[in-house]
């Protein structure tokens, strides 16, 4: 939660943007800018009530990407049901490129581990040379600069809210190994073990195998802005690749802490191989080995087995598998079976896509279907119409939603 300096300040940065909007649309009149806009209208049709109680949804977006001064300036807006959805102002300036953001996710650190990494939109700066980055937004800041005279080496120094962090990365080859390291210090000023992170990895030359390891100063240690999870004192995560027909990926996940290494191996280990032969695959996945308690597929605790194929059918290109474990999907937590097949067709200007999962558990069943025509044989436009939710992985089973979309540009 920001406070009411960060609340201030967000205000002014807000202000800002926009005052910057108006010169910009001032430029506008006075200069002849060559400009590219597209726009997509999006109108969803919901028939799960009946057709006597349809719902309705209208969306509108226009986007539009400016140019002057050549390729020293650079604006992108996005207007959505006639507001400000986003926007991003880049000015290059001699050996120093500036970025402005309003409403977009732009905090992402160049490190191994990542440091900071923010999805959502946020308002702010960036500022980028040969010496290195400076980004500021509202209550996240940092820098990132390259050690001198030492090739592939970074420091990160950054704050959020009251708290500063500090990160060094670093990569080299060595007789043909990849090599990556890095060293993070969360919260400098109340150094702590705890906030302490080591990571190391080294992987052959094209990355057929390879180890990534991380160790935390504590078990339940956590980097506060970043997406890797360290979930125990020690992070571990090995593959290796080999054979061509077949081929094989074999791979093994798994944490521990030094007090109980052996039960959390066990435990927390998940380990996996993906065989793929031409058109054919299968894929095998075994999580925490101590759930195991007998032979029969409901004594084995969390698995996965996968095996299907890609396919062409009457100039239909297609794909269809078969799984069988426990969860069997991320919405069912039981032992099940999946089913999924898609297909896809083109003719000219005309594409076609369909796919179907029918998930059976211990105790429901779930339909997902989604399908699509897509119309491109127009100058400057391209217009959809699909059917049901295209998220397969979430909790979205099909409902009858018909959604009409019209993408053009000029």
């Amino acid at each position: 939660m920001r406070g009411d300096d960060g609340v201030r300040n967000f205000k002014v940065m807000s202000k800002k943007f926009a005052l910057l909007l108006c010169i910009f649309f001032s430029v506008v009149s006075v200069f002849a800018l060559q400009s590219t806009f597209s726009a997509n209208f999006s109108l969803g049709i919901d028939f799960s009530n009946g057709f006597g109680a349809l719902t309705t949804s209208l969306s509108t977006e226009f986007r539009m990407n400016p140019t002057a001064f050549g390729r020293d300036f650079d604006l992108s807006v996005s207007l959505k049901d006639g507001n400000l959805e986003s926007a991003k102002l880049s000015l290059k300036l001699a050996d120093v490129k500036l970025n402005l953001y309003k409403n977009v996710g732009f905090i992402t650190t160049n490190d191994p581990v990542v440091l900071y990494k923010v999805d959502g939109g946020r308002d702010g700066i960036d500022i980028n040379s040969a010496i290195g980055k400076l980004l500021l937004s509202g209550d996240v800041m940092y820098l990132e600069l390259p050690v001198p005279a030492v090739q592939n080496h970074n420091l990160i120094f950054g704050k959020r809210n009251n708290k500063f962090d500090v990160a060094f990365a670093g990569y080299q080859k060595v007789v043909g190994l990849n090599l990556n390291y890095e060293l993070i210090q969360q919260d400098v000023l109340n150094f702590e073990t705890k906030n302490s992170f080591l990571f190391f990895s080294v992987a052959e030359g094209n990355y057929n195998w390879g180890v990534r390891y991380i160790l935390a100063g504590a078990p339940d240690s956590r980097l506060a802005l970043s997406p890797t999870y360290v979930s125990n004192q020690n992070v571990v995560t090995a593959w290796y690749k080999f054979g061509t027909t077949p081929a094989f990926n074999a791979y093994l996940n798994t944490n521990f802490d030094f007090e109980n290494t052996l039960d959390d191996l066990l435990n927390n280990s998940e380990a996996g191989v993906d065989i793929s032969y031409g058109m054919f695959f299968i894929n095998l996945k075994k999580t925490d080995f101590s759930s195991i308690t007998g032979l029969m597929p409901t004594e084995w605790g969390k698995f996965l087995v996968t095996f299907g194929s890609t396919f062409t059918l009457m100039d239909f290109s297609g794909k269809a598998s078969y799984s069988f474990g426990k969860p069997i999907h991320g919405s069912v937590n039981t032992i099940g079976e999946l089913y999924y097949i898609e297909l896809g067709k083109s003719f000219g200007n005309v594409s076609t896509f369909a796919k179907y999962q029918k998930i059976i558990g211990y105790y429901e069943e779930k339909d997902f279907f989604f399908g699509e025509l897509k119309l491109t044989g127009f100058q400057n436009a391209q217009v959809s119409v699909q059917v049901g939710n295209g998220d397969f992985a979430g909790n979205n089973p099909f409902k009858p939603v018909l959604n009409i979309n019209i993408n053009t540009w000029w």
